[in-house]
C-alpha cells in the first residue's frame, strides 16, 4: 500500500507537471498571438485614409525592420517593399490576405514555415487610391517556442520531481502510519473517519469467516461421527494410494486401527484387493466378495472426484442368506405345486383317455379334489407368508382375548383330534378379568393357535394327548401347546421354522403337511413383537411357548 501511495503521488506530480507546462505555453503563445495581431491591425488602420505614396513615404523613413511593410497596386504588383527589391516579387493578387482587402476593404492570414518553425501574420487594408497596405510580422511558433523554453522547462520539472519525491515520500508515511498503528478490529481511535466504514467491513467479515469456520467445524464432527458409526467400512486414499480416511469399522475389519498416512501397498497384500483399488485410482469403478470367516463383504472400489479412491466394504452376509431362502423357496415353492398338479394332470389325462373303468371314476376324482385342495391350500400359506413379510395387518389390531381364540380353535379343531385319537387337555388364566386380552391382528392369531394345534394333531401318536396352556405371568402373557408325538431331533431343532422344511417328509405327505405351519407361527410371533421357544425330543413330544408383552395399563 505504501508503495501504490507514493508512486500515484508520484505519477500525479509529473503529470501534473507536464500538463501545466503545455498549458502555460499554449497561454504564452496565444498571448503573443494576439499581440501580433493587434500590433499590425493598429498600424494599418493607422494608414487605411491615406494614399499609397503618403505611406511610402512615411514607411521609407520608419526604423522599424520588425515589421514587413507592402504597398500592391490594384493589379497585384508589388510597388513598394521595406525588406526586399521589390521589382523583384511576384503578382501578390492571389494571395489571400490582399484579394479579402481589395474585395472587402480589410484581409488577413497567417502562414506557417516547416522549415523554420515560424508563423507570419498578414494584415491588408485598401488606401484610398485602391493599392493595399500589407503589414507583416514573423514569430516563432508554438513547437518554435516550447522547442526554446524545453530546456527550461525539463530543468524545472526535474527540480519539481526530486522535490515531490521527497514531500510525497513524507506524506506517504504521514498517511499510513497512523493507519498502521490503528487497531481496525476494534474501531477504536481510528486515524480518519473514513477508515470505519473499513473497519466495520473487517469486523463482519471476521464475524463471518469464524462462523464458517465452526459451521465447517460442526460439519466435520458430523461427517466423522456418521463414518464412525457405519457398519459399512470406509476408506479414502489420494491419487498415489496414501490413506486419507478410515472409519472404525473398517479398522477393525482390516485389524489397523493406525493406518492413516500410510500406502496402501503397506496395508494390504491381497492380490485381488490391491489390483482392484489400482483400478480405481486409474479412474475406473470396479467390485468384489471377500469372505472372511462366516461373513460374505461386498467391495466397491471408485475413483474419487478430485482424484484418489473410495473403498466401501458392506457386510452381504444377510442379503446372501436371504437370496439363498429366496432361491431355495422358489424350489419349494416349485416342487410342492408341481407334485400335486402332475398327479392331477395324470388323473385327468387317464380319465380322458378312457383308461378309468366307469366304477373308480369317484375314486379318480377324489383323488384329483385332494390334490387340488393340497395345492390351494398351499397357495394360501404362501400368500399368507408373503403378507406377513411385508408386516400387513397391523392397521386392524384391535384388543384380542386369546383364551377366546384358543376356545374357537380347539372347538374347530376336535374333529381332526377325535378321527386321529387324540385328546385336549386345556388351563387358561382365570384369576383375573381379561387376563389373556393383548392387541393383536385377531385373524393372525386365530392363524397362530391353528397352526399350532393343527401340528400337534398331525405330528402325535395314537391316543396322545395335547395340552394348550395360556398363562399370565407378571409381565407377559405365556402361550404354551405341548404334545406327546413323534418330537424333533435336537440337530434339526433350529430349522423347523424354515419355510418347507419338514422332519419326517414321508408323514408330512401322508398328514397333508405344506412345512409352512411353523413359518407362518413365526413370522406372527414377529410381528407381535413376541419370542419363540422349543423344546423336543425325539420320540417323546414337542412343547412350543410363545411370550408376548403384556399390554399396558
Amino acid at each position: 500500500m505504501r508503495k501504490r501511495i507514493f508512486l500515484n503521488m508520484m505519477l500525479l506530480m509529473a503529470s501534473s507537471l507536464i500538463i501545466l507546462s503545455l498549458l502555460l505555453c499554449l497561454v504564452f503563445y496565444g498571448q503573443l498571438s494576439t499581440i501580433v495581431h493587434r500590433d499590425l491591425r493598429d498600424l494599418a488602420e493607422v494608414f487605411r485614409d491615406n494614399s499609397s505614396a503618403t505611406a511610402m513615404e512615411a514607411f521609407a523613413q520608419s526604423p522599424r525592420n520588425d515589421v514587413r511593410i507592402s504597398i500592391i497596386s490594384p493589379a497585384g504588383q508589388v510597388i513598394f517593399d521595406n525588406t526586399v527589391e521589390a521589382a523583384g516579387l511576384p503578382n501578390h493578387g492571389h494571395r489571400k490576405e490582399v484579394a479579402q482587402a481589395m474585395e472587402l476593404g480589410v484581409g488577413e492570414a497567417k502562414r506557417f514555415s516547416d522549415t523554420l518553425d515560424e508563423e507570419t501574420y498578414y494584415y491588408a487594408v485598401k488606401m484610398t487610391d485602391g493599392c493595399v497596405l500589407r503589414v507583416a510580422k514573423t514569430t516563432s511558433s508554438m513547437l518554435g517556442l516550447f522547442g526554446r523554453s524545453l530546456p527550461v522547462a525539463v530543468c524545472v520539472i526535474i527540480a519539481m520531481i526530486i522535490a515531490g519525491y521527497l514531500l510525497a515520500g513524507r506524506l506517504t508515511r504521514r498517511i499510513l502510519d497512523p493507519i498502521n498503528s490503528a487497531d481496525l478490529n476494534t474501531g477504536v481511535s481510528l486515524p480518519y473517519d473514513e477508515l470505519a466504514p473499513f473497519a466495520a467491513t473487517i469486523s463482519e467479515q471476521r464475524r463471518q469467516i469464524q462462523q464458517q469456520i465452526e459451521d465447517l467445524h460442526r460439519r466435520t464432527e458430523t461427517i466423522e461421527a456418521i463414518l464412525d458409526n457405519m457398519s459399512e467400512g470406509i476408506l479414502l486414499l489420494d491419487k498415489n494410494g496414501v490413506l486419507l480416511t478410515i472409519n472404525k469399522s473398517a479398522a477393525a475389519f482390516f485389524a489397523m486401527p493406525a493406518a492413516a498416512g500410510k500406502n496402501i501397498l503397506e496395508l494390504f497384500r491381497d492380490k485381488d484387493i490391491l489390483e482392484h483399488i489400482r483400478s480405481a485410482l486409474a479412474g475406473r469403478r470396479s467390485e468384489m466378495n471377500l469372505y472372511r470367516q462366516d461373513k460374505v463383504y461386498r467391495m466397491h472400489c471408485s475413483p474419487a472426484a478430485d482424484s484418489g479412491a473410495i473403498i466401501l466394504f458392506m457386510d452381504i452376509t444377510e442379503r446372501m442368506q436371504a437370496e439363498a431362502l429366496r432361491r431355495e423357496f422358489s424350489a419349494n415353492v416349485s416342487h410342492e405345486l408341481k407334485t400335486p398338479l402332475t398327479t392331477i394332470y395324470g388323473y385327468a389325462e387317464m380319465l380322458d383317455g378312457g383308461m378309468v373303468k366307469e366304477e373308480d371314476k369317484p375314486a379318480f376324482y377324489g383323488h384329483m379334489k385332494d390334490e387340488a385342495s393340497r395345492m390351494i391350500n398351499l397357495i394360501e400359506n404362501i400368500l399368507l407368508i408373503s403378507n406377513l413379510d411385508e408386516k400387513a395387518g397391523r392397521e386392524l389390531w384391535e384388543d384380542v382375548d386369546l383364551a377366546s381364540v384358543m376356545k374357537e380353535t380347539v372347538a374347530a379343531l376336535s374333529p381332526k383330534a377325535a378321527a386321529n385319537n387324540v385328546s385336549f387337555r386345556i388351563a387358561a388364566e382365570k384369576t383375573k378379568k381379561a387376563a389373556t386380552v393383548m392387541r393383536a391382528n385377531r385373524a393372525q392369531m386365530q392363524e397362530l393357535f391353528y397352526n399350532l394345534i393343527d401340528n400337534a394333531i398331525k405330528y402325535n401318536k395314537p391316543g396322545g394327548l395335547i395340552s394348550i396352556e395360556l398363562l399370565d405371568t407378571a409381565d407377559q402373557l405365556k402361550l404354551t401347546v405341548a404334545d406327546t408325538g413323534i418330537g424333533i431331533p435336537r440337530e434339526v431343532q433350529d430349522r423347523v421354522f424354515e419355510r418347507f422344511y419338514r422332519v419326517d417328509r414321508s408323514r408330512s405327505k401322508k398328514t397333508g403337511g405344506s412345512g409352512l405351519g411353523l413359518s407362518i407361527v413365526k413370522h406372527i410371533v414377529m410381528i407381535h413383537h413376541g419370542r419363540i421357544e422349543l423344546k423336543s425330543q425325539a420320540g417323546q413330544g414337542t412343547e412350543i411357548s410363545i411370550y408376548f408383552a403384556k399390554p399396558a395399563v
